[in-house]
């Protein structure tokens, strides 16, 4: 591809005498007319949202206006009191009035369709319309609602039987009988979600499936109310329903699919469900999910150890361990304290999802410290309660220890047991140099405190001394549950004390963070090695733009002959690749599969950039899809004329170069004189500046690009030996025979006379139409010109959308301009495209092509491009 400095003028097209046809929206207009399609395709979604929104709006508008209390309305009611319509299975009377059971009924059923909050409102209101959005296209607005209605009511009913024999087989019952019994509107839409996976792609099918089922999991788990064990069984039933009306899936899966990616998937989810779990039970009013204790332990709330011995010593249930009465978090630093913990638990699950070694490692030693640290608490608290004989065995000491210790510790077994599946490496040097940064931090942090602690000591209550403030050192780093207790060692007394409290922590975890997030990164460095290797592959075979291929910036996979490859960049999760195969032409289909396993391997998308319609071809019949990025100018220089009316402004310029005593000249950058060289740098350094954003790269060259001396020079200098403007030519070989050339470098100065550019690509063809040997001389593409819309919402919304981008860049680099000069030589359009398996991944692939093109770009940048 090229670019230019001057605009060229469009010609005009059409037919004289007949009706201009009606041209499709473009810009902003198209991606409206787009938005306004899916509006009218997705109807329910949009009438059933905003029908719970208006049920609920009014609902609490009328409680408001009337001042009618929640508890008048029973929205929710308990196992007790439903089951014994009034009476209490623990000693104490549930309710002095008891509703009537229909009373309770119906509030339950109400609970289907209301919100507890305007928070949970908003959130329910986006999950719903994402729900509709993907069931209505994929099962139709009869099934759908069906689903809803059969999918709900049954999740429902099995739902809170299934949570009664749950917690009355773990013993838990006695304090599950007082649990609120609240549903929600997900319950009744969720089995619609898991209807339409069974009419999705593979890719969606297993990406609803495992999101939905991670999100309730991690809120069964760790909350344990029973509105999510209907949530559950409503998903499930939902899955069974899709089975039914679609039959068993088409065992052809997608060809990319690996069982590793499917297997370190998995692992990531539950990754995620043992990183949120902790924050969702310390915020959840219901501690009766299996992995409560687990969640209260390690999270970031205080544990009530005086509460938990009298519950021993005093009380007649049996599950004292199951709650801990716990403390709630207040103070900001504490807040602060809680959340970044879970945010490096979550960096580390990316990397587990990216494939990298250092995060499997890393999840394995967390867990186990959690194993540890959560004994070491089961151990004090039996020595605590140890007055009372056996009594904390009695009171499900030994159930809620294995509950608690059992899921981390099986889960870092696993992960060392399939530490083969993170074959992603990071940098050995890294690795120490964060670890010793951790370390570090860790150590200064601890001498600041306590060198604080002894200088300050009447800033703690009681007086703070070195044993004190060794003993409280541990809580200040770590914000979990047993190890923040009720009888804390020493109490701030003054501001600062505080102050220094808290920020021990906040720093330590915010090093933590920055080092994690450098260890997880998906850059990868370049090999020098392997660059030299693929630029050996290109002059093997290629496309018109492999020889790009060879670039800086690129990142190289290799057949498992070594003898093709495929350059790629890694960017937002998208493998980018610049063109498509080079090297044994015989290799390239098997190339595509390989590269794209290689990708998934990794948990990246890979995504196909300008490559031609064999390419395209190849990679639609394995359910891809495409879209047109420009259009290739070829030129055959062995039937090369300029002889007719459309040539003349041609052979104006090589006729006005001529007179004015302008000739050109073909060599390598290398082996111009030194003079020619400084000039070519000028031009080229004038028109960057010029231009209000930097530089593009990626498929365009710049002076880097010249240096390598396979690429040729043709420019045009004047009798006062000055370069009025200059090209440059990359090779394309066959079987190690050149047989064509693509044009790249094209620059001129800015009072150079006009059509010097016209006439440096007619002398090229004119030369090589005396080599007579090459088969073709192509004029490259202008990027994100001369795109037609495809057929298909999505491919329509994306050409919109990288049609705006243009609009938007083109004053800064004429690319539609170009694409019209270009045009002047009459060549032939071969379309080039863009191809990705992920429709899903569209923001991320958008921002991918952008970032490769403008890596330098800053914001400052772009607002600058905006406002002209």
């Amino acid at each position: 591809m090229s670019q230019t400095e001057r605009h060229m003028p469009q010609p005009t097209s059409g037919n004289i005498g007949q009706e201009p046809s009606a041209e499709p929206p473009e810009g902003w207009q198209g991606l409206l007319s787009d938005t306004r399609q899916w509006l009218h395709n997705h109807q329910l979604a949009v009438w059933v949202t905003g029908s719970i929104a208006l049920v609920n709006t009014v609902f609490w508008l009328w409680r408001l206006l009337f001042r009618i209390p929640q508890s008048s309305l029973y929205l929710y009611t308990t196992y007790d009191q439903l089951i014994m319509h009034g009476g209490s299975i623990a000693n104490n009377a549930v309710a002095q009035n008891p509703p009537s059971l229909a009373a309770q009924m119906i509030g339950l059923i109400a609970t289907l369709f209301l919100s507890t909050s305007v928070f949970r409102l908003i959130l329910d209101v986006i999950i719903i319309f994402t729900i509709f959005s993907i069931a209505e296209p994929r099962l139709g607005r009869t099934r759908t609602l069906l689903t809803c209605l059969l999918s709900g009511l049954s999740g429902a009913v099995i739902g809170l039987f299934l949570c009664i024999f749950i917690n009355w087989l773990g013993g838990m019952w006695q304090s599950a009988a007082h649990a609120r019994m609240t549903l929600s509107p997900l319950v009744m839409t969720i089995g619609a979600l898991m209807t339409a996976s069974a009419f999705s792609s593979f890719i969606w099918r297993r990406r609803i499936r495992l999101i939905s089922y991670s999100a309730i999991l991690i809120a069964l788990l760790y909350t344990g109310d029973p509105g999510d064990y209907c949530l559950l069984t409503a998903a499930l039933v939902g899955q069974f329903i899709g089975y039914v009306w679609h039959g068993p899936q088409d065992s052809r899966e997608h060809w990319a699919a690996s069982s590793a990616h499917e297997r370190r998937s998995l692992l990531t989810s539950i990754s995620v469900v043992l990183s949120l779990g902790p924050i969702v039970a310390t915020i959840s009013h219901a501690h009766h999910g299996a992995l409560s204790a687990l969640g209260l332990l390690a999270g970031p709330g205080t544990i009530n150890d005086a509460r938990l011995v009298d519950c021993l010593r005093t009380s007649s249930q049996s599950s004292c361990y199951q709650e801990f009465n716990l403390y709630h978090i207040s103070t900001s630093g504490s807040i602060v304290r809680a959340i970044l913990p879970t945010i490096v638990l979550l960096i580390i699950s990316w990397g587990l999802y990216r494939g990298r070694r250092i995060a499997a490692w890393s999840a394995a030693v967390v867990n186990a410290g959690i194993v540890l640290l959560t004994l070491l608490y089961y151990m004090l608290s039996t020595v605590r309660g140890s007055s009372v004989a056996l009594q904390p065995y009695r009171h499900g000491l030994l159930p809620s220890m294995l509950m608690s210790v059992l899921p981390p510790l099986v889960f870092a077994i696993v992960i060392l047991y399939n530490i083969r599946l993170f074959s992603v490496p990071t940098e050995r040097g890294a690795i120490w140099r964060g670890l010793s940064s951790i370390v570090a931090t860790a150590v200064m942090l601890s001498i600041f405190y306590v060198g604080f602690g002894l200088s300050n000591p009447h800033s703690f209550t009681p007086v703070a001394d070195l044993p004190s403030l060794l003993s409280q050192l541990p809580q200040t780093f770590i914000p979990m549950g047993f190890l923040n207790t009720s009888q804390a060692v020493l109490h701030t007394e003054t501001f600062g004390a505080e102050i220094v409290r808290q920020s021990i922590g906040i720093i330590f975890w915010l090093v933590l963070i920055i080092v994690m997030s450098r260890w997880m990164r998906t850059s990868i460095a370049e090999n020098s090695g392997a660059r030299k290797a693929a630029s050996a592959l290109v002059e093997l075979g290629g496309e018109s733009m492999s020889f790009m291929t060879t670039w800086e910036g690129n990142s190289y996979w290799f057949s498992p002959t070594g003898r093709s490859a495929i350059a790629y960049r890694v960017s937002h999760g998208i493998a980018l690749t610049t063109t498509g195969p080079f090297g044994d032409t015989h290799e390239y289909l098997d190339d595509l599969q390989g590269f794209t396993h290689f990708c998934y391997e990794r948990s990246l998308s890979p995504v196909f950039y300008s490559v031609h319609d064999a390419t395209r071809q190849a990679l639609l019949r394995q359910g891809w899809s495409s879209i047109q990025v420009g259009s290739e100018m070829v030129v055959d220089p062995r039937i090369w004329q300029t002889k007719g009316k459309k040539w003349q402004a041609i052979r104006t310029a090589i006729n006005k170069a001529n007179r004015e005593g302008i000739r050109d000249i073909y060599a390598s950058f290398n082996d111009s004189p030194r003079d020619i060289q400084s000039q070519i740098i000028d031009i080229s350094d004038q028109w960057a500046n010029l231009k209000s954003l930097p530089e593009m790269k990626f498929t365009l060259g710049g002076v880097d690009e010249l240096r390598d001396h396979r690429v040729m020079l043709l420019y045009a200098i004047d009798a006062h030996n000055v370069v009025q403007g200059v090209t440059s030519w990359l090779p394309t070989w066959r079987n190690g025979q050149i047989v064509g050339w693509t044009l790249d470098f094209m620059r001129h100065r800015i009072d150079s006379p006009n059509g010097i550019m016209e006439f440096l690509i007619a002398r090229m063809a004119e030369r090589l139409q005396d080599e007579g040997i090459a088969e073709f001389m192509s004029l490259s593409a202008a990027p994100l010109a001369g795109s037609p819309v495809e057929d298909g919402a999505d491919s329509a919304a994306l050409h919109h959308a990288l049609q705006i981008v243009a609009d938007i860049m083109e004053p800064s680099y004429g690319f539609n301009s170009l694409f019209q000069f270009k045009k002047r030589f009459q060549p032939a359009e071969e379309p080039v495209y863009i191809c990705y398996p992920d429709v899903s991944r569209l923001l991320p692939m958008g921002l991918a092509v952008l970032e490769a093109y403008l890596p330098d770009l800053k914001p400052s940048q772009i607002s600058n491009m905006l406002n002209h």
